[in-house]
């Protein structure tokens, strides 16, 4: 998911993986690795976070600390939900797959042949956008114009004249909001014709010629799923990922029973970000935890090893293939780095998160904070610091 002030920021920490240390660096007991991401926290401007660390078999590290609300002083914990923004759109690339898997959809036919309503390059017309354009962020789709129509506030017309002059002017915009389903916005946005259609909503280049990363576009990968499969996207993810890996705290609404989990968000200490919705849930919308994500990503590693369950060896083996688009490389929803290391980060308002993997070493970490970027840049820093103290941990 794009932030909403600050884009392409926070795609930073994750480029080297989890790369061999010299003998003697780093920590070597996880008393140790606990002593230095606490003193790192306890000075940085993170309310909490949380951040897990796995094989291919099982969770290696777990640790969560700080508060999930400021105000009420809730713990920060291992269950303690948010949502994760665009590491999200690594579900969307496991739904994907498993719909080829199913043989409802193919990555290289043009996504008409499934929706409802059609979606074309107004430059390019005789150029069919395919599912692996939007997987690879090359649909030609821009986000610029019309994404942050899809932000609804909970109370749109509550009194936030508490807030900095830069986020009201930003908040007044989302106040505007329509309240719409996610097929709605989209043809709205993208069909011709469409109420927000315009040739400003797609990039200059043809579909497959040129990376840009589109959180419309990934929105779209999902309805183009939802579309081929009969089934809403997701009750697809909940009964082909989350059920197969019991991941029973993860979904896609916040219900009342899972409030009390629901981690509040921050611009800073002690300054709240209003409570929001989105409309693209798929892009940037899962509500999960690092006890839930931990399983994920064990199937992930174990997928890239040919092991995996939810997908088969071909699947699993097309997901994580490097594609280059000048300097910039992408698998199926997943970023790769020179190397082949897939990862993601994620930053929304009040939100920021990370996950890298990496295969040689078998291991992957996944982080999550419930503050954004929007205002202080000194959590960017403590994130980073986090990262390079796991990197250096021995986790042999």
């Amino acid at each position: 998911m794009r932030n909403l002030f600050i884009i392409g920021t926070f795609v930073l920490l994750s480029y080297s993986g989890f790369a061999q240390q010299e003998p003697n660096s780093g920590t070597h007991t996880l008393e140790e690795l606990n002593s230095k991401i606490r003193a790192i926290f306890e000075s940085s401007a993170l309310p909490g976070f949380a951040v897990v660390v796995v094989n291919d078999k099982e969770v290696m590290y777990q640790q969560a600390m700080g508060f999930a609300d400021l105000e009420t002083k809730k713990k920060y914990t291992a269950h303690t939900t948010q949502n994760i923004a665009s590491i999200s759109k690594t579900f969307i690339a496991v739904a994907l797959m498993k719909a080829i898997d199913q043989g409802a959809v193919d990555l290289d036919t043009d996504i008409n042949t499934y929706l409802p309503f059609k979606v074309v390059h107004p430059l390019f017309q005789k150029t069919p956008i395919t599912l692996r354009h939007l997987a690879n962020h090359t649909s030609g789709i821009d986000d610029e114009r019309t994404y942050d129509k899809c932000y609804l506030l909970d109370e749109p017309n509550a009194d936030y004249s508490h807030l900095p002059k830069r986020v009201r002017k930003y908040i007044s915009l989302l106040q505007q909001n329509e309240k719409l389903d996610n097929a709605e916005f989209l043809e709205k946005t993208l069909r011709v014709n469409g109420e927000w259609f315009s040739k400003k909503n797609f990039t200059k280049e043809a579909p497959g010629k040129a990376y840009r990363y589109s959180n419309i576009g990934a929105a779209l990968a999902a309805f183009v799923i939802e579309s081929a499969v009969g089934m809403p996207y997701e009750a697809y993810t909940k009964k082909y990922i989350f059920e197969p890996l019991q991941m029973n705290e993860s979904t896609w609404e916040l219900s009342e029973e899972g409030a009390d989990k629901f981690a509040s968000k921050y611009f800073k200490k002690g300054l709240r970000v209003p409570d929001y919705s989105l409309i693209t849930k798929a892009d940037g919308g899962l509500i999960t935890n690092t006890t839930d994500f931990a399983k994920y990503l064990i199937e992930m590693l174990k997928g890239l090893y040919q092991k995996g369950t939810l997908l088969s060896k071909s699947s699993y083996k097309e997901m994580f293939e490097r594609k280059e688009f000048g300097e910039i490389g992408s698998g199926i929803f997943w970023e790769m780095t020179e190397r082949g290391t897939p990862y993601h980060s994620g930053s929304d308002p009040g939100v920021m998160t990370y996950t890298s993997i990496n295969q040689n070493k078998n291991i992957a970490a996944f982080f999550m904070t419930n503050i954004g970027a929007e205002l202080i840049d000194e959590d960017d820093i403590s994130i980073g610091k986090i990262h390079e103290v796991l990197k250096q941990h021995n986790w042999e």
